[in-house]
C-alpha cells in the first residue's frame, strides 16, 4: 500500500471515520486533552513564592512567572520555582512605560541568575504596551500582551494559537481585572474546553498577602486555588501549563508530521523543522498510533517511553527529531498508511499528566550507577525532578544525560535517558525513589 504523508495542519482534510485510517496522530494538546491554559504572574512578588509556589504544588500544575529585574525579586525562591518545573520568565529591567531596548537585555540578566532550560523564552509585556516586535521574536518564543479584546482581539486563542507571537494574549484577574471569582476563571476553561483553544489568566498580586511591586489589581488566592482544584478534577478535559511550553507544543504540533509502518513491530518516525537560536522546539508531543495488541513498549532511539494500552490506541509521549520510535509486544498497526495530525477531532483519557511537586537533592545512593546509554554535554544545574499530580516522576532539562530510578530497596525499576525538554520517566507504587540523572541524585515520593 502506497505510504501517506501529510503536515499537521492537513487534518481537517480527513474528518472521523473517513476510509483513510489514521494509522498515526498528534493530540491538539498535551495528553489529546480539549484544551490549554496557561497562569501567568507579573512583577515578581514575594507571595508568588511564598503563596502561589505552595499552591501549585498542591495541585500538581505549574505556571509562568514573570520577574522584573530592578524590583530586586527573591532569586532563590525564584529558583525553587524553577526547579519544581515552573516556568521563569522576564518584564523587562525597569517597568518603564514600554521595554524597548530591553529586551535582549533582561532576558541575559535574568539568565545569569536562574538556571533552567533555554533560559528565558518568555517576555511579559509591562502596561501593555508592545516594544520592538522584532527584537522580542529574536530573543523569545513568546511575547504576552493583556487582555486581547483591549487590542481588537479575542481574550482567548483557537487550537492554532496567536495570530502574531510578539501579542499573546491573557485576561487580567482582580479586582481590576475580569476574572474574579473561581467562577469566572472556570468559565474561561470550559470555553477553551469547548473550542480546542488556548486561555492565559495574568495576575499581580494576591488580596492580603506580601506583593512588593505587584500592588495592581490584586486578586483572591482563593479563586485560583478553587480553578486549580476545577481543574485537576477534570485534567482529562484541561492542560494546564507555562506559557512557554503551551507555545513549544503549538508550534512543533503545527510543523510535525509523523508516519507509523511496520508489522508486528512498528516504527514511528516523529519531525519537524523549526529549531532556532531561542528553542530546539523539542517538547514532548503526544502520540497515539492504532493498535491491536494488550501489552506494548515502546522506545525512542532506544530510551523507554512510558506508554498506555486505551480503546485499540497506544498513546506515549515523543520528541520530535529524537530518533526512531519503536513499538514492540503487540500486533501491528490497522493499517500500514498513516497522517500527520493535530488530532482535533477526536479524544480519549489523558496519558500527560499536568507536572508538579519538587524535588529534593540528596547524596547518591551508594547502590546507584549510570546505565549504559550515550552521554551529551549537559548543564547539570538546569536538571529538575518532581512528582505530577497522577503519580508520575518527569524530569526536565536532561537532554541526553542517562536516568535511573531506584525504590527504597537500592534496586533500579527504570533506565532511560533524557530526550526533550521535559520527559516521564517512571510511575509505580507508592514509596520513596532516588531518581539519578547524570551525576546527580534526587530523591522524590510518589
Amino acid at each position: 500500500m502506497k505510504k501517506m504523508i501529510f503536515a499537521a495542519s492537513a487534518v481537517g482534510l480527513f474528518a472521523v471515520g473517513s476510509a483513510f485510517a489514521q494509522t498515526a496522530e498528534i493530540g491538539t494538546w498535551a495528553g489529546f486533552r480539549k484544551g490549554a491554559a496557561s497562569f501567568t504572574f507579573d512583577d515578581g512578588a514575594p507571595s508568588h513564592v511564598t503563596d502561589a509556589g505552595p499552591m501549585f504544588k498542591k495541585y500538581g500544575y505549574k505556571a509562568t512567572f514573570n520577574v522584573v529585574v530592578n524590583w530586586n525579586p527573591n532569586w532563590s525562591g525564584f529558583q525553587g520555582l524553577a526547579d519544581e518545573g515552573h516556568e521563569i520568565a522576564s518584564h523587562s529591567n525597569s517597568h518603564g512605560n514600554n521595554m524597548s531596548g530591553e529586551e535582549a537585555s533582561s532576558k541575559k540578566t535574568i539568565e545569569g541568575k536562574i538556571k533552567q532550560k533555554y533560559g528565558i523564552i518568555t517576555v511579559a509585556y509591562p502596561n501593555c504596551n508592545v516594544p520592538n516586535e522584532s527584537a522580542v521574536l529574536q530573543n523569545y518564543i513568546v511575547g504576552r500582551i493583556c487582555n486581547g479584546s483591549w487590542k481588537g482581539m479575542a481574550d482567548e486563542m483557537g487550537k492554532d494559537g496567536p495570530s502574531n507571537w510578539a501579542q499573546v494574549p491573557a485576561t487580567m484577574t482582580g479586582a481590576e481585572g475580569q476574572l474574579k471569582s473561581t467562577n469566572d476563571f472556570t468559565g474561561r476553561m470550559q470555553k477553551v474546553i469547548q473550542s480546542n483553544g488556548w486561555a492565559a489568566f495574568l495576575t499581580h498580586g494576591f488580596q492580603g498577602k506580601q506583593n512588593g511591586n505587584a500592588n495592581y489589581s490584586p486578586t483572591d488566592i482563593n479563586a485560583i486555588d478553587g480553578a486549580l482544584k476545577w481543574a485537576q478534577q477534570n485534567d482529562k478535559d484541561i492542560w494546564v501549563a507555562p506559557m512557554g511550553h503551551v507555545a513549544m507544543y503549538l508550534k512543533e504540533r503545527k510543523a510535525s508530521k509523523v508516519e507509523a509502518s511496520g508489522s508486528g513491530t512498528i516504527t514511528v518516525k516523529l519531525t519537524h523543522n523549526i529549531a532556532d537560536k531561542v528553542s530546539k522546539y523539542d517538547y514532548p508531543l503526544s502520540i497515539r498510533v492504532k493498535y491491536d495488541g494488550s501489552k506494548a513498549e515502546v522506545t525512542q532511539a532506544g530510551a523507554k517511553l512510558e506508554s498506555k494500552i486505551d480503546g485499540g490506541y497506544v498513546y506515549f509521549d515523543a520528541v520530535p527529531n529524537a530518533g526512531d520510535i519503536v513499538i514492540s509486544g503487540g500486533a501491528a498497526p490497522a493499517s500500514s498508511s498513516s497522517i500527520a495530525s493535530s488530532s482535533s477531532a477526536v479524544s480519549s483519557s489523558s496519558i500527560v499528566p499536568p507536572a508538579s511537586s519538587s524535588s529534593v537533592v540528596v547524596p547518591p545512593s551508594s547502590s546507584s550507577s549510570t546505565i549504559a546509554l550515550p552521554v551529551e554535554q549537559a548543564n547539570l544545574a538546569t536538571v529538575a525532578v518532581y512528582k505530577t499530580s497522577d503519580n508520575y516522576i518527569e524530569v526536565s532539562g536532561a537532554q541526553g544525560l542517562a536516568i535511573t530510578v531506584y525504590n527504597h530497596m537500592g534496586q533500579v525499576v527504570r533506565t532511560t535517558r533524557g530526550l526533550g525538554l521535559v520527559q516521564k520517566v517512571f510511575t509505580g507504587a507508592k514509596g520513596m525513589y532516588l531518581v539519578k540523572v547524570g551525576s546527580r541524585t534526587f530523591k522524590v515520593s510518589l
